[in-house]
């Protein structure tokens, strides 16, 4: 282990010599992920920080969501059981949630048989993917990013967090370091650990989160430029189909039924896009839902529901989570939705250029909620931690993100300002301008993704991208600081 920080040099490192000219053109990092010893730092300081971040939040930050997916990890646990015993059942999961989560805290359960080792799993697997990332970017002073990362509210006070994004950027990111590598692997062991690596990252990104479909082009584009051999371009593919879908394969051998969630965000455009219609024009479509509602509840909705949250609506109504996943729901929504956007394109483009504005911060900044220290009173079930430590964790992440709030919450601020420092990059670093447009994309089309389905205005939507640009943004500040610093030095000789 080097004393001197977090990175044990290998062959192929970006020497820290920069008058070698020709060592700079190499590809930064070239090693294997699957190399020995390299990543040793980095893994026990995401083990320490895991096991601390778990035991001070115990059994984790949970919201409303937190508790569906834990109690349908029971439900799954249950029915892998049945399954490998020979009694295999239909569980229906009844709700719209992506159910990779519940089958990772089904084993949780299975094996220790409590949540507690998943929230360790997230954060040991979150943690060392961030510092993996600002190594990758090998920017200078590296150490001291990990560290200031590593003491981030927005890094550990997500870690424990049951919300699906959490996992969904950690795959991004492994997705990320691994192509990276493509090509370098030089045993039949290391390929096969490399595919099957590339497997799980893409079954954990998609799996938590459908809507990271958008992503996976953009990676794929990556290696098919990157990679001259055709198959060192097409296994690496191969790999991210085979990963997305197992998200479905799974869930299907082990019988659960659980259907897209991406009904609820199509139903609340529709009920806005109504609410804002014209009187007139208005009574001729308060019953258009009722076919998927039930009678009435188009009407229900459109006086119940505000432009906050989809959840204005939803609680106890006919546009329920149970009925929106049914089988065949997300067909009739979708029909129903082109219907209306096509019969009433300017009422659409109105509603829709509004929600936009507020997902991406223009209108209003986005909220700061669904971060609970005991939502419904019920973190006792779990063994809650209630002590003075756990709750200055907690209110760490809040404040944090009223402090920096004009840049955490206002999406809009983050893009620009990054695309700003990119293009610069572009001209002014050669070396490292592949990996952050690579970076700045994935964020780009993470969140486009999310505003074709809109369901809430909150910052845990954006937070994967919100990520990406965090650690790209003080890379290249690194980066620019170190610059002028030479410049400095150079003027003061």
């Amino acid at each position: 282990m080097a004393i001197n920080g977090f990175r044990k040099k290998a062959p192929g490192d970006r020497p820290t010599n920069m008058g070698d000219k020709s060592q700079q053109k190499k590809t930064i990092c070239q090693e294997s992920l699957l190399e020995k010893n390299v990543y040793r730092p980095i893994l026990m300081l995401s083990l320490f920080l895991a096991l601390l971040c778990t035991f001070i939040t115990y059994p984790g930050i949970f919201y409303s969501d937190s508790y569906v997916r834990v109690h349908t990890g029971y439900a799954v646990l249950n029915s892998i059981v049945k399954t490998i015993t020979g009694h295999r059942m239909i569980l229906e999961t009844g709700n719209a949630f992506t159910v990779i989560p519940s089958f990772l805290i089904a084993v949780s359960y299975g094996l220790t048989g409590h949540v507690g080792f998943y929230t360790f799993f997230q954060a040991f697997l979150f943690f060392m993917m961030v510092f993996l990332l600002i190594r990758e970017l090998n920017p200078p002073g590296q150490q001291v990013l990990i560290l200031m990362a590593a003491l981030s509210p927005m890094i550990y006070g997500v870690s424990v967090y049951y919300e699906a994004n959490v996992g969904c950027v950690a795959g991004i990111i492994l997705l990320l370091l691994l192509l990276r590598r493509t090509g370098n692997e030089k045993t039949k062991m290391q390929r096969t650990g490399a595919f099957l690596l590339i497997v799980f990252a893409a079954f954990i990104t998609v799996g938590y989160r459908t809507n990271a479909l958008t992503v996976i082009p953009v990676l794929m584009i990556y290696v098919w430029k990157t990679q001259k051999d055709r198959i060192k371009r097409l296994v690496p593919i191969l790999a991210m189909v085979v990963g997305i879908a197992m998200t479905w394969m799974i869930p299907w051998i082990f019988g659960v039924q659980s259907e897209s969630n991406a009904s609820t965000g199509f139903v609340w455009e529709m009920i806005a896009t109504i609410q804002r219609m014209d009187p007139e024009t208005q009574s001729a479509y308060m019953d258009y839902l009722d076919e998927i509602g039930g009678e009435g509840t188009t009407q229900e909705a459109v006086l119940n529901t505000h432009g906050d949250t989809v959840d204005s609506f939803m609680w106890g109504s006919g546009f329920n989570t149970e009925k929106l996943s049914r089988p065949g729901t997300l067909g009739k929504v979708l029909r129903k939705y082109l219907q209306l956007m096509t019969e009433r394109p300017a009422d659409w483009f109105r509603m829709k250029l509004d929600f936009v504005q507020r997902a991406m911060g223009i209108s209003k900044m986005l909220e700061l909620n669904e971060y609970d220290y005991n939502r419904w009173e019920r973190m006792g079930e779990y063994g809650f931690n209630d002590s003075m430590q756990r709750k200055a964790f907690h209110q760490s992440y809040l404040s944090f993100n009223q402090l920096i709030g004009f840049y955490s919450r206002r999406p809009w601020v983050a893009f620009l300002v990054l695309f700003i420092m990119v293009i610069v990059e572009h001209f002014r670093n050669k070396e490292k301008r592949e990996i952050y447009a690579l970076i700045y994309w994935l964020a780009v089309f993470s969140y486009a993704a999310y505003l074709v389905v809109i369901v809430v205005f909150q910052i845990r939507m954006f937070y994967p991208a919100l990520l990406l640009l965090s650690v790209l943004d003080a890379s290249i500040i690194a980066e620019w600081i170190q610059t002028g610093i030479h410049r400095i030095q150079k003027r003061s000789a």
